[in-house]
């Protein structure tokens, strides 16, 4: 079951990979940012790729059933949603940047479970 939780956070992490990439300004409006507060909205491709990327890797990891690996992988980056979080945060302040932080728990408990479990 955690395998199959796992690759559907790593599809959700490549649909938003995909959406930054085809459509930077509606995509970060479709999650609730005002444009107008991105420094450079050029860099939402970028943050797609890494979106993108990330969630290959998870479906990857998840298809070749390899849970201790993946395991690994979701605690890893677990730093990508604190990072985005403290940095949006000294932008946008702590309390509209707490969007950031929604995948936290599945990637911490996910990635916990499935290094526990190999």
């Amino acid at each position: 079951m955690a395998l199959i939780l796992a690759a559907l956070l790593g599809v959700f992490l490549s649909l938003i990979g995909v959406a930054l990439i085809a459509s930077p300004f509606g995509a970060v409006q479709a999650f609730g940012i005002d444009p107008s507060h991105m420094a450079d909205i050029g860099l939402a491709p970028a943050m797609g790729v890494r979106e993108l990327a990330i969630g290959l890797a998870v479906i990857a990891l998840a298809a070749m059933r390899e849970a201790r690996a993946l395991g690994v992988v979701l605690l890893l980056a677990s730093i990508v949603p604190l990072g985005d979080f403290a940095i949006a945060g000294k932008a946008l302040g702590h309390a509209a940047a707490v969007r950031h932080l929604v995948v936290l728990p599945f990637t911490l408990f996910l990635g916990l479970v499935l290094v526990r479990r190999a």
